[in-house]
């Protein structure tokens, strides 16, 4: 019983524990790249402010510092890289932030974000931030290994929780059997006790009556036996003795002259 308790409430909480950890370790990796993109949108938002128009002449860009592991480079409209750091030609992802658009993707392992670079009504290049995408998987990591102790800490509070219940449940019903048991080894004196749950008060009830009735039909019993016996013993006395006399007399007394 209590094992049988503790299973189905550990499973219980087992359950619970997925449906929920499972979307939030999900919500947790969305969350924290996309709060990585938006942080690289900063930069690069940050760095294009410091274009002057004179870039188109060849002017060179200083840069405002940013986080170490961030790559911050400003291409020209030929894809080539002019300052900062990056690949030295512009990917897929810069050439399409030339359009006039913020852009962001994914690519050789790394988070990108695109911004162009306006003067006037025209593009003059385009600022290209990106990290790696391993600094993030691992800030994943370390908040998952979090979501994981806390799951933890509530499977083991459930497991010590429905140890306490299975014992709770458990308990009366072990005394209820005890007492049924020392009713079948002839003890009909033995009831059955009150618990906590009502069920089981329900069921010690049951028993208690039942053995109540019991113990009048035997006591009813051994009425009518002691009373059948007394009836009979005098009748059964009176014919003993006149078999007893019949034997003991002479065999020609009984016979007919």
């Amino acid at each position: 019983m209590r094992q049988r308790v503790m299973r189905v409430a550990v499973m219980a909480v087992l359950v619970a524990l997925v449906l929920l950890a499972a979307p939030l370790a999900f919500g947790i990796q969305t969350s924290f790249f996309a709060d990585e993109r938006d942080e690289l949108e900063r930069v690069a938002l940050a760095a294009a402010v410091h274009v002057p128009p004179q870039f188109v002449a060849g002017d060179h860009v200083e840069l405002p510092a940013h986080e170490r592991g961030t790559d911050v480079g400003v291409y020209d409209l030929s894809g080539r890289l002019r300052d900062g750091s990056g690949p030295r030609k512009a990917d897929a992802i810069t050439r399409l932030a030339q359009g006039g658009a913020v852009t962001r993707g994914r690519g050789d392992h790394q988070i990108v974000v695109a911004v162009p670079i306006p003067s006037g009504e025209q593009v003059i290049g385009v600022v290209r931030a990106s990290t790696g995408t391993p600094q993030v998987w691992r800030r994943v990591a370390l908040a998952w290994l979090g979501l994981a102790g806390a799951a933890l800490v509530a499977l083991i509070t459930a497991v010590v929780v429905a140890r306490r219940q299975a014992r709770t449940l458990s308990a009366p019903l072990e005394a209820l059997s005890a007492k049924a048991g020392a009713v079948a080894e002839g003890d009909l004196t033995a009831r059955a006790e009150g618990s906590a749950i009502a069920e089981i008060d329900q069921v010690a009830r049951t028993q208690n009556t039942m053995v109540e009735q019991l113990a009048r039909w035997l006591e009813h019993e051994r009425h009518f036996t002691s009373n059948a016996s007394h009836q009979l013993r005098t009748p059964l006395a009176g014919l003993q003795l006149g078999l007893e006399a019949a034997a003991a007399a002479p065999a020609g007394i009984c016979e007919r002259p």
